[in-house]
């Protein structure tokens, strides 16, 4: 019990006493009353509010208790604590008043009884009753307010439960939906991983094919020279192309597929201009005839060895072509030259004199521009020159093959060596039968040396043979 309330119990024990005197000038009613609140503990100063809730202090205890259920559970037992200690003072409060005032019971006999000998003037009662029912209106409002006030402390409680209530389903549905989220993003991301990892795998193995395909064009690491039998193979390597679509090995991938394509079309097209194909597996076959209406035309592809390939190749076919038109010239040139023998057979010395002039135009045919005045180069060439061999003009090993000059001279313009007939062709020496002459610029700067029967030529650029063909 508080100590406020302790003081004011004592304040009450001390001053609550019913005097005889006094209980002498009260009608039989005001002293049964006037008894009830030296019982309940009234004081003279109290208000009616305090007389009325000492009067009916059981009631408001029970209301009070009624009330306190909807308290917080850790103030329970304490308000119970006090409630009992504050009953057991005012219950040892009454048994005095009982005792000092010689009552023993609050039945109603009981107190006339005491008073039976006393002369007491009856008054009317009814201003007492008046009184009374004038002091219950506060009173009524009272019980009227403390049940209100009841009624909303339920409902604050109430309402207050309701709230709790509503944060915990919140709490509860938003747990509900981080959840859901979190092992949706979990579940996602676990996915996703999964088909990277697989998307990955795919590719690197579609690259990995693509490769292996891409090598066997090929016939040696350096991948200089195609093989012919794996052209036909090239759609395949275009669909393992397209699976790689999207990635990041696609675009190397495509550079390497469209160098390769460009190469393959190059060598199909040199090879339609002759009647089996020249370039086989990065070799020319010298033996292949260019066709009668064969067209060539200079192509690069970007491989440095292949398109030398294809340059020689061209000119092989473009030899081949005025090899034909100058053996048909040769044809006519000796069907008149044996027309003229025949009408110069009585005069044996005249016959001579012709033929020598003949062989003689047929060895400087082709021979470009004059080297007078010029500073030729001969100190370069890959065969030494003898004179001897150079004056014995009319050996028939200065002759060249059909068709070789005109296929070094188209090589030659091809490459940009010379330009027309702009250069200087010189003899240089007999070896094994075979005639060696030195290819000039018009300036005499030396080009190379070559074989009038076997076409071969070298010059004394780097990496060239060390050896001629003799």
């Amino acid at each position: 019990m508080s100590k406020k309330r302790r003081n004011r119990h004592k304040a009450e024990h001390q001053e609550a006493q019913f005097d005889f005197d006094d209980a002498k000038e009260l009608t039989v009613g005001e002293a049964m009353r006037k008894n009830e609140e030296v019982e309940a503990g009234v004081l003279p100063g109290d208000s009616i509010l305090d007389k009325y809730v000492k009067q009916h202090k059981d009631e408001i205890e029970a209301d009070k208790f009624e009330t306190r259920q909807f308290s917080k559970d850790d103030l329970v037992e304490k308000e119970e604590v006090e409630e009992i200690e504050e009953t057991q003072t005012l219950d040892n409060l009454l048994q005095e008043l009982r005792e000092g005032t010689g009552v023993t019971s609050p039945a109603p006999e009981d107190e006339l009884r005491q008073f039976d000998d006393l002369e007491l003037t009856r008054v009317s009662e009814a201003p007492l009753v008046e009184e009374f029912e004038t002091e219950e209106v506060p009173l009524v409002g009272t019980e009227e307010a403390l049940t209100r006030s009841r009624v909303t402390d339920s409902e604050d409680g109430k309402s207050k439960k309701k709230w709790v209530l509503y944060g915990i389903l919140a709490a509860l549905v938003v747990l509900i939906l981080g959840t859901g989220y979190y092992v949706y993003r979990q579940v996602a991301r676990s996915t996703k991983e999964i088909q990277t990892s697989q998307s990955t795998t795919n590719t690197q193995s579609d690259a990995e094919e693509f490769n292996n395909l891409y090598d066997a064009f090929y016939t040696d690491s350096n991948k200089t020279a195609l093989k012919n039998s794996q052209f036909d193979k090239l759609s395949q390597l275009k669909t393992l192309l397209d699976k790689l679509e999207g990635s990041r090995e696609h675009t190397l991938a495509k550079s390497k597929y469209d160098s390769l394509a460009t190469q393959i079309k190059a060598i199909q097209d040199v090879n339609a201009q002759f009647e089996k194909p020249a370039i086989v597996d990065g070799v020319l076959d010298t033996n292949a005839k260019a066709k009668s209406n064969a067209k060539f035309t200079d192509i690069k592809t970007g491989n440095t060895e292949l398109d030398k390939l294809l340059d020689k190749a061209i000119s092989l076919g473009k030899s081949q072509q005025t090899s034909t038109s100058s053996s048909s010239s040769s044809q006519t040139s000796s069907s008149s030259q044996a027309s003229s023998n025949t009408t110069s057979e009585t005069s044996p010395s005249s016959s001579n004199t012709a033929s020598n002039e003949t062989r003689s135009s047929r060895s400087e045919i082709n021979m470009g521009v004059s080297s007078a005045g010029v500073a030729v180069q001969r100190s370069a060439s890959r065969v030494s020159y003898n004179q001897s061999a150079i004056d014995d003009s009319n050996n028939s090993a200065w002759d060249f093959a059909d068709g070789v000059l005109e296929q070094i001279l188209a090589t030659s313009r091809s490459r940009g060596y010379i330009t027309g007939n702009q250069y200087i062709l010189e003899r240089v020496n007999i070896v094994n039968g075979n005639g060696y002459y030195n290819l000039y610029k018009p300036d005499g700067t030396y080009l190379f040396t070559l074989n009038c029967k076997t076409g071969y030529f070298v010059g004394n650029g780097s990496g060239h043979a060390d050896d001629l063909d003799y």
